[in-house]
């Protein structure tokens, strides 16, 4: 087809995506259309509050979901691992990634990729939050099934802490390696 062509189909079937029926799931942050389904707004999704951030689901499709995280300034998650390989965005903020021993600052648009089994650790060692987008290749994700696991994950996390463990930067000894890199950067930057 000629670009004459094309121009002429897109023409017919042009349709005003405003006047378009907007079929939102029952969660009501999801727009199904055709055979699309999408957030508009990050701001939209459900969430839950746990030590670790704002936590939720985001969209799901054949092989994989994506979720967001909102960790808070302050915020401390020693490293630990996933069993799945995910892809991690840095929407919002800056934080520090912690893996094997190494500490680096993701800033707003820095990307990795972590390979399942690989322990990892968030630091927040900054006044303001930073928010991650979760890329999971395990499959589809249902939306309150992920939210069931999140409120149980905020009752282990509140034990946790309850038995002593820290998710606070302020939290940590002062010679804890940390708290030392925190005060590195806070001074170059």
């Amino acid at each position: 087809m000629t670009y004459s062509g094309w121009k002429k189909r897109e023409h017919e079937n042009m349709e005003d995506v405003s006047m378009t029926e907007n079929k939102n799931t029952k969660d009501n942050y999801l727009v199904k259309m055709a055979q699309l389904t999408i957030l508009d707004s990050l701001d939209k999704a459900p969430g839950e509050d746990t030590l670790e951030g704002r936590i939720g689901p985001l969209l799901s499709g054949i092989k994989g979901s994506t979720h967001y995280i909102v960790m808070p300034a302050d915020m401390y998650c020693e490293a630990h691992t996933h069993p799945t390989e995910s892809i991690i965005f840095t929407v919002k903020g800056q934080w520090v990634l912690l893996s094997e021993g190494q500490r680096h600052l993701m800033k707003e648009g820095s990307l990795f990729f972590m390979p399942p089994t690989v322990e990892t650790g968030y630091e927040v060692p900054f006044d303001k939050p930073a928010m991650l987008l979760i890329i999971k290749f395990e499959g589809p994700s249902n939306p309150e099934e992920f939210l069931t696991y999140l409120k149980g994950l905020k009752q282990r996390l509140e034990y946790r802490r309850n038995r002593g463990e820290a998710f606070h930067i302020s939290d940590l000894p002062l010679d804890h390696p940390a708290r030392v890199f925190a005060k590195k950067l806070n001074a170059e930057c």
